[in-house]
């Protein structure tokens, strides 16, 4: 119980990014043959699925929104869909949950919420539909959707393997190609990054908008704990330094993820910031204008590091830019975020909501609908990203998008995950600012990191060849 309290304290510190994108049409696509409804459902009416009365879903993705009323003009059932605020929803489904209540039917959680909600006993068994699961979708998405004891409780309609997405043209001017393999070579470790933006600000460029980019790459090698012990090797050790580097030599432009300089950067030059500047306060059009007239003070941001959805968010920012980027592999494979549908354990209609569930996630035809009015959401069905395997897609230079993450996914080691990552993640990172910063030492850092990590999770300690030894 004592792990379970300070798991779901640690997790409601940090913010869900919530997957979204509304714009080009993927256009060539085409769906696999298979349009029946999945799980071997008892057919009732011309529907091809049971009549069932009126469920609730919870969810922090507006995408279900969509996916509710295509469900209810296909099946007349209906679904009354509630969106929460990603800050609140953790907090709402622990208190809700928590007292049983039988008021909501499905509810969602992004994958770092998961191992919480399965050990507070909240989401309900999908065995049922374990094999179909794991034949026709991503693998990681179903090992992510089972419990410590393997059973299946939660299930995504979309995967989100990551990228490095990097703006072609510059990559011509400075490297000479813009071929995503030989691209990815300049992303294939923590040194290389580190001479690829060195060569990059010689051209006045800047590799990344801001040092947070890198923390996608910090689960390469070896996971956070492993045997109740927090892993700091040297994987972690060199995207320590080379976010410090990146800092210090002003190789990024200091635009935050999420802030209005950040957004601007996909639509080409802006002034090049100091980490001291308030970004918050800044205006996206104003920069753009800015950038435009040039100048001494004017950079532009090379690339980007996110999970397959930040490719949408790019695409849909890029403006005047729309066509010159593309995407290609990094230090390591990973994934972040993520929409998975679960059934409340304690609803009393449970077969009405694991058929809505299975409508979402294992109907080849709504997968298909799904990849075209997203405008590119990278769903988790097999057949349909195989069905699209010749898509080429016009905002990445006519690159082959969902191969490239068809791929990417194949590579993705689940077993590195563990519901420590997040407290982890945050206090490396807050280590890393300091010193970035010049308030710390890296030793000094280093210590305060593990003793930030073993305060929330005192079952937690430091091997005897960490990189430093508390006092």
């Amino acid at each position: 119980m004592k792990k379970l309290i300070a798991m779901v304290l640690a997790v409601l510190m940090t913010l869900s990014l919530a997957s979204c994108s509304n714009a080009d049409n993927p256009g060539n696509s085409k769906a696999p043959e298979n349009n029946s409804p999945a799980g071997g459902n008892d057919l009732t009416d011309s529907t091809g699925y049971k009549q069932y009365g009126k469920i609730v879903l919870w969810t922090l993705a507006k995408d279900l929104e969509q996916f509710a009323d295509r469900y209810e003009e296909q099946t007349g059932c209906e679904v009354e869909v509630v969106v929460f605020d990603s800050a609140d929803f953790q907090t709402k489904i622990m208190q809700t949950l928590g007292a049983k209540s039988k008021d909501v039917d499905v509810f969602v959680g992004e994958p770092q919420m998961l191992p919480n909600f399965y050990e507070a006993g909240f989401c309900a068994d999908l065995s049922a539909l374990d094999n179909e699961v794991k034949t026709r979708l991503v693998d990681y998405t179903y090992e992510a959707g089972c419990d410590s004891d393997g059973v299946l409780r939660a299930i995504s309609y979309q995967a989100c393997p990551g990228s490095v997405i990097y703006r072609r043209d510059l990559a011509q001017e400075v490297f000479g190609t813009d071929d995503p393999d030989e691209i990815g070579k300049l992303f294939s470790s923590f040194s290389t990054i580190e001479d690829t933006a060195a060569k990059l600000k010689e051209k006045g460029y800047t590799i990344f908008g801001d040092t947070g980019a890198l923390r996608w790459f910090s689960i390469s090698s070896n996971p956070w704990v492993r045997d109740g012990q927090i892993i700091v090797d040297q994987d972690r050790l060199d995207y320590f330094d080379c976010a410090v580097e990146l800092y210090q030599k002003n190789y990024v432009a200091f635009a935050k993820e999420w802030s209005a300089p950040w957004y601007a950067s996909m639509a080409g030059p802006l002034p090049q910031l100091a980490d001291s500047d308030d970004v918050w306060g800044m205006d996206k059009d104003e920069l753009m204008s800015e950038g435009q007239a040039g100048g001494d003070n004017i950079t532009q941001v090379f690339s980007y590091v996110m999970p397959s959805w930040g490719a949408l968010i790019v695409r849909d920012n890029a403006e005047g830019n729309k066509g010159k980027f593309g995407v290609c592999s990094g230090v390591c494979s990973f994934f972040g975020g993520g929409t998975f549908l679960t059934v409340n354990e304690f609803s009393q209609n449970k077969e009405a909501a694991q058929q809505f569930i299975e409508f979402c996630t294992l109907n080849d035809d709504t997968a298909q609908w799904w990849l075209e009015v997203s405008n590119g959401d990278v769903v988790n069905n097999k057949a349909v990203l195989e069905a699209n395997k010749d898509f080429q897609n016009e905002s990445f230079g006519n690159q082959n998008t969902y191969g490239f993450y068809a791929k990417e996914m194949e590579k993705i080691d689940y077993s590195l995950i563990t519901g420590y990552d997040d407290a982890c993640k945050e206090a490396f990172g807050a280590a890393v600012m300091s010193v970035q910063k010049g308030q710390q030492t890296k030793e000094e850092a280093l210590k305060e990191f593990y003793t930030t990590v073993i305060t929330t999770y005192p079952e937690l300690s430091v091997p005897a060849d960490a990189p430093v030894t508390l006092d």
